[in-house]
């Protein structure tokens, strides 16, 4: 994994990174990662070349990892739970003298936690994946509803 991200032309480093959810900001998270995709299909009719192509639905998935004490700060913040209180978390890349990127994956239903703990390890981590309902990219939607 590289140290830095190149984004219109910026630079961007771990430290540039500001990520918030309902518990504030996250200091204990180690990486957060989001995706969205809307499948396509080719339609055929009469030859050999397509005639235009059908949408599938949009879909967003995340995932996180948090130290231990993140966690449960995040859980604590959630009213009914972590598998049954959807969340917003905001991924803000500000570095020095470059024009401000904000990513926000919205309502996110945690799926999957896990967790585990082995003698050696330096320290003790949550990773939490699921789904979400949209993912905005500085303030536009990836895909508008009508």
């Amino acid at each position: 994994m590289a140290d830095s991200v190149t984004i219109n032309g910026k630079t961007h480093d771990w430290e540039s990174v500001t990520i918030t959810g309902p518990q504030g900001v996250f200091i204990g998270i180690s990486e957060v990662n989001w995706k969205s995709s809307q499948k396509k299909k080719r339609v055929y009719g009469k030859g050999a070349t397509s005639i235009g192509a059908t949408r599938g639905n949009y879909e967003a998935t995340t995932s996180m990892t948090l130290l231990v004490s993140e966690y449960q700060d995040l859980a604590k913040a959630l009213a009914k739970g972590i598998y049954r209180t959807p969340f917003d978390v905001a991924v803000v890349f500000e570095p020095e003298g470059a024009t401000k990127h904000e990513v926000v994956i919205k309502q996110i239903m945690v799926d999957d936690l896990d967790e585990s703990a082995k003698q050696g390890d330096e320290e003790a981590t949550v990773k939490l994946s699921g789904t979400a309902l949209m993912i905005t990219r500085d303030g536009k939607a990836d895909y508008e509803t009508k």
